[in-house]
């Protein structure tokens, strides 16, 4: 550029790409220089997306799309990324770009449009012009069209590899939020979210119930009530951590506790979950040696990693840090935890441990009709696994009450949203810090939230959630007989 080199891009209404792909399935040094830029700011967006630093990751795209207006790559995820910061308008309006662009070419971006607008009518429906009409009619012509295109095939794909029954999937989904949120016609929602798990789960080998049951017998047997005798582990109380079945309402319960100005929420981005195999073995090392001094000393030095770690992340992505002091908490809010905390006993004896539980069926519920990132929480889309599941976190949490009782703080959903001041009261007691009054206030702050509650802590403390459940009763039936006793907690 500053040779004076040409950026312009090659005239997409002259090209035989169809208006947004322009570029896109060549390499990067085969592109225009505009090409390059927006592919490289769009490369950037996502880097800072999965560093939670959101208003970053927007401002990318903004730069994408400068090069080229119409990159649907930039536009679906810049919209991504606004819903997370709450500009609902502005992330509507790029969502019904990618329609405009992409309902009727290689479709291949406006699934995640139909998925991202039904988010957003659910959270405020006026952001979207003409309402969901726009995305009812697009969806009632598609629908038959993918069908036809799969033609009973569910391992079809599209030309650029995407299965037809996923994409099914994403518009059955829209479907059931329309009708979950705007029309309340509990028949017809049912119908097209269990549509679209029959289309998911084809795609899935079958859940072995018998290998989850092995990793809770596993761990019932090594952490049993003497595991701990040793009284290794670190003094600190820095961690804060956050456990509990998906859906729980743990969002909630973080952002209160992030609201507090000596603690803070790093959400899903856990350094004692994501490093654990190497604090497993590098545990299981020194106990061969024999040595209980060495083994201690690992000890202490595994739980200094783990806190330094979460506060160098900290510092490098907080835009708010700059001259502030370091927090005395970070919260680490991944509920899977649930299965590791007798190595987070064991490194942090003196750390909180929440855990977050919601009443049962409207937990499992919540867990079933949300669509998880593909991973470990696939199989929450069908009745038998998700209870299997359900009834392995219970088994390995009444362990835990067990073998180490009264480690766990146990905070009730319910309780929180019915009584949100004496509860978060107690809970900030429970850290070791003073209470503040702004607490009560955490929904005001402008803090983006990246999980699947993104839409709902915006909107502070509200009971819809209780007993939610109950207008698909007659359609859960099924499933609750497979809950069983777990029904109640």
């Amino acid at each position: 550029i500053s040779g004076g080199e040409s950026t312009e891009v090659l005239d997409e209404n002259e090209s035989d790409t169809p208006l947004g792909y322009s570029e896109m399935f060549i390499d990067i040094n085969s592109k225009s220089n505009n090409g390059r830029l927006a592919s490289l700011h769009c490369s950037l967006g996502k880097i800072y997306y999965m560093a939670n630093m959101f208003e970053e990751s927007s401002q990318s795209y903004d730069s994408a799309l400068e090069y080229k207006p119409n990159d649907l790559d930039a536009l679906t995820y810049r919209a991504g990324s606004n819903i997370i910061l709450g500009k609902y308008e502005d992330a509507a309006v790029d969502y019904l770009r990618v329609l405009e662009l992409d309902a009727n070419t290689l479709r291949i971006f406006c699934m995640d449009a139909y998925t991202g607008l039904a988010k957003i009518l659910a959270a405020k429906e006026d952001a979207v012009d003409k309402g969901w009409d726009v995305l009812v009619e697009s969806l009632d012509s598609q629908i038959p069209h993918f069908y036809q295109l799969m033609d009973g095939n569910s391992s079809a794909k599209n030309p650029h590899g995407q299965s037809y029954a996923d994409q099914l999937k994403k518009m059955h989904l829209a479907m059931f939020a329309y009708h979950d949120f705007k029309t309340k016609d509990t028949d017809k929602a049912f119908d097209h979210l269990s549509k679209a798990y029959k289309l998911k789960m084809l795609a899935l080998p079958p859940y072995n119930s018998a290998i989850e049951k092995q990793r809770v017998d596993t761990v019932k047997q090594i952490f049993h009530t003497g595991f701990w005798s040793m009284g290794a582990g670190s003094t600190s109380k820095t961690p804060i951590f956050i456990i509990g079945f998906v859906r729980s309402g743990s969002t909630l319960l973080e952002r209160i506790l992030d609201a507090h100005p000596q603690i803070v929420g790093t959400g899903e981005d856990s350094v004692m979950n994501g490093r654990l195999d190497y604090i497993r073995n590098e545990i299981v090392d020194a106990s061969r040696s024999g040595d209980p001094r060495e083994l201690s000393d690992t000890i202490d030095v595994l739980a200094d990693f783990v806190t330094d770690t979460t506060i160098d992340r900290w510092k490098k992505t907080s835009k708010t840090n700059k001259g502030q002091r370091t927090p005395k908490r970070f919260v680490d809010k991944m509920l899977t935890n649930y299965m590791n905390i007798g190595f987070i006993h064991l490194l942090f004896p003196n750390a909180l441990i929440l855990h977050v539980a919601r009443e049962p069926m409207d937990t499992i519920f919540s867990a079933y009709k949300h669509d998880f990132p593909p991973g470990g929480l696939d199989y929450t889309s069908d009745f038998q696994s998700l209870a299997h599941m359900y009834d392995h976190y219970r088994t390995i949490m009444d362990h835990w009450d067990n073998v180490l009782p009264g480690r766990v703080t146990h905070v009730r959903y319910n309780d929180l949203v019915r009584d949100m001041p004496t509860v978060a009261k107690s809970i900030i007691k429970a850290t070791g810090l003073e209470w503040h009054d702004e607490i009560l206030n955490f929904h005001k702050r402008k803090q983006a939230v990246n999980t699947l509650s993104t839409t709902q802590v915006r909107k502070g403390i509200y009971t819809d959630s209780i007993q939610a459940w109950m207008k698909y009763e007659e359609h859960l039936q099924p499933l609750v007989k497979m809950v069983g006793k777990n029904v109640e907690y």
